[in-house]
């Protein structure tokens, strides 16, 4: 698996553990994702976020979408 994919991988994780616990539609939780930065949050964060629980990972993108609401 090259990096790409490893990345595709963790974003899709971020993305169905968000839309459980807020209990969302998938689509509405990846839309959300793309259009407040999130999923370049993750991207750009993957070295380091990857390596953190997948519940301290959605912790922070609650973080980091109450600090965009700012």
């Amino acid at each position: 698996m090259d990096n790409l994919e490893k990345k595709a991988e963790f974003v899709s994780s971020c993305i169905e553990a968000y839309k459980v616990r807020h209990a969302m539609k998938g689509a509405d939780a990846a839309n959300m994702f793309e259009k407040e930065g999130v999923l370049d949050y993750l991207i750009d964060g993957y070295d380091v976020l990857h390596t953190q629980s997948l519940e301290y990972v959605i912790d922070e993108i609650e973080l980091y979408l109450k600090n965009a609401e700012l």
